[in-house]
Formats: C-alpha cells, sequence, structure tokens
C-alpha cells in the first residue's frame, strides 16, 4: 500500500462526553521498551489550538486517552492503528508565537499499575507464571498474559508473598528470575531476558527496504551496564523506518539489509512525527537472537 494520506485520531475520555481530535497539527513522540522494569511505555503528545471548551472536558484526574495513526493510501484503503493507549498523567498548556500548544503526558496501564495494591500468597509448587498471572487478574484492565521462557517456568518451592503494587510486584519478580516484562495495549508480556515474547519465528516481521526501512541498519554496542559475560549483553542492531505501529517490543523480526540480516529481538521501539509538518518515523533497536529449532 502506498504510504500517503496520512491520517490519526486521538480520543481522550469517552466516545459519549469525551473528545475526538483528528484535524488539528500534532506532534507525538511514543516509546515503548521489551523492559518496563528499567523503561515504561510513555507517550508525548501536543496538540496544537485546543478550544478552552476543549482543554475544560479534559482538565480531570487521569483520563483515559488512545491515539491511532496510520496511512489511509491513494483511494483510503488503509486504516488506523493504534499507536498508544492509556492514562494521561499531566497535561500543561503554553504559548508558542501565535499558536496555543497542549502537551499530554500518558503512561500504559499508570493507575492500576501504580495506585492499586495486592495482598495474596502464590502457594508452593506453584511457577514464576502463575505469580505473574495472579498479578495479572488483579490489573482490571489487563486482558491476557503472553508467556515465554525457561525462567518463567520455575516452581516456586516455598510459594512467593504478593504485596505491594502490580509494578513493585512485577519489578521484582523480573529481577529475582531474570525476566522482563511490558504492558502494551491491554497485554501483559513477560519472557527470559534471552527470549522473545513468543518463539515464532515463521510469523515474525520482516524489516527491509520494501517494508518501509530508510537507509541501512547500522551495529550498536550492547548495554554498558552489563558485563561482557552477561548472557543477556548482546551486539545490538539499530534503524528507521516508516511509521509501523505492529511492531512490538520484545518480538521478533527478520532483518533483510545491504550490509546486515538475522533474526532479532526488538528491545526498544520510538514512534514520532508531526501531522502536518514532520516525517513520520518508527526507530528501532534490537539484539540477536538463536532462532529455535522445533523438534
Amino acid at each position: 500500500m502506498y504510504q500517503v494520506n496520512r491520517a490519526y485520531n486521538l480520543q481522550i475520555g469517552n466516545k459519549e462526553d469525551g473528545l475526538l481530535i483528528h484535524d488539528l497539527q500534532v506532534t507525538f513522540d511514543i516509546s515503548k521498551s521489551s523492559d518496563n522494569t528499567e523503561k515504561t511505555n510513555s507517550a508525548s503528545i501536543e496538540i496544537y489550538n485546543l478550544s478552552p471548551e476543549s482543554l475544560k472536558l479534559i482538565d480531570v484526574d487521569f483520563p483515559y486517552a488512545v491515539f491511532n495513526a496510520g496511512y489511509l493510501g491513494l483511494n483510503n484503503e488503509g486504516s488506523l492503528k493504534r499507536l498508544f493507549a492509556g492514562e494521561i498523567t499531566h497535561i500543561s498548556t503554553r504559548r508558542s508565537g501565535a499558536d496555543r500548544v497542549t502537551q499530554i503526558l500518558m503512561g500504559d496501564g499508570y493507575v492500576d499499575l501504580n495506585h492499586s495494591t495486592i495482598s495474596k500468597m502464590v502457594g508452593p509448587g506453584r511457577s514464576v507464571k502463575d505469580a505473574i498471572e495472579d498479578i495479572r487478574k488483579a490489573i482490571p484492565n489487563v486482558s491476557r498474559g503472553v508467556y515465554n521462557g525457561t525462567n518463567i517456568n520455575s516452581r516456586l518451592i516455598y510459594g512467593y508473598p504478593l504485596q505491594g503494587t502490580p509494578k513493585d510486584m512485577l519489578d521484582e519478580i523480573a529481577r529475582k528470575y531474570n525476566v522482563e516484562w511490558q504492558l502494551d495495549d491491554g497485554v501483559l508480556y513477560a519472557h527470559d531476558k534471552t527470549r522473545a515474547n513468543t518463539e515464532n519465528f515463521e510469523q515474525a516481521y520482516v524489516i527491509s527496504k520494501y517494508t518501509g526501512l530508510i537507509e541501512n541498519a547500522y551495529r550498536v554496542s550492547g548495554d554498558i551496564r552489563r558485563s561482557e559475560e552477561d548472557e543477556v549483553k548482546k551486539q545490538g542492531v539499530q534503524w528507521t523506518q516508516l511509521l509501523n505501529p505492529d511492531l512490538i517490543p520484545g518480538s521478533i523480526v527478520k532483518l533483510e539489509d545491504t550490509f546486515i540480516t538475522g533474526w532479532y529481538k526488538l528491545t526498544e521501539v520510538r514512534h514520532s512525527g508531526g501531522y502536518r509538518d514532520t516525517d513520520w518515523i518508527t526507530e528501532c533497536r534490537a539484539v540477536a537472537i538463536e532462532k529455535v529449532v522445533k523438534k
């Protein structure tokens, strides 16, 4: 499909008495990570020249918002896809020349992760996966969990106490059992640090010049916070491509570039752009992952 006729909509609050924005100038900067223990998923969206009535309408505590964007194509045959959904944690308005610019900051599952508590005991003999699933069930707006890895299936011989906010508990388990977790669009992902969300290599997204890759991918050093002996520290690659909402951190992609090819796990994805002035791009960082051969 031709990457033309781009469009967006931003729904703040519910459809009945909320606010739908789709024709004003906006800029967006959305960051997602496969490891929300280290870096939570967040979005910064700036909206130009909202009316006083609209500003008053969104001036409530933690309104839920959804930002969709995409390319409709020459004949409007395309569709918008969700780039980010979550609670608005901060709203501010400033003057920029003749424009009034309202910035909203969003967090995925911010209220559910940080403003509620869990108090229960995961019984002896259950697994790390069971403990994470119990946490997931305590987060109201998380519909399902996707889990993968050996560490995830480790048995909790003496059980495990869950006492604190969902985020505190997920962070604690992640550090103790060497796993990553992230919350993205109502789905909780958790996997071993050395693995991906799933092992479905056959359905991996192919990254190439034919699927939106801009210029060439290039190699980057591994996480400087880790020692060379750490199995998680692997050489990474980075690239920029046309906006692609389908890329989820923690998922497997196949990179087919001039100088670099192979299987990679996405670790960070950043979507950015401006409706009327700036290119819409997705910047990706990934690490090499060994393909699992099914027997």
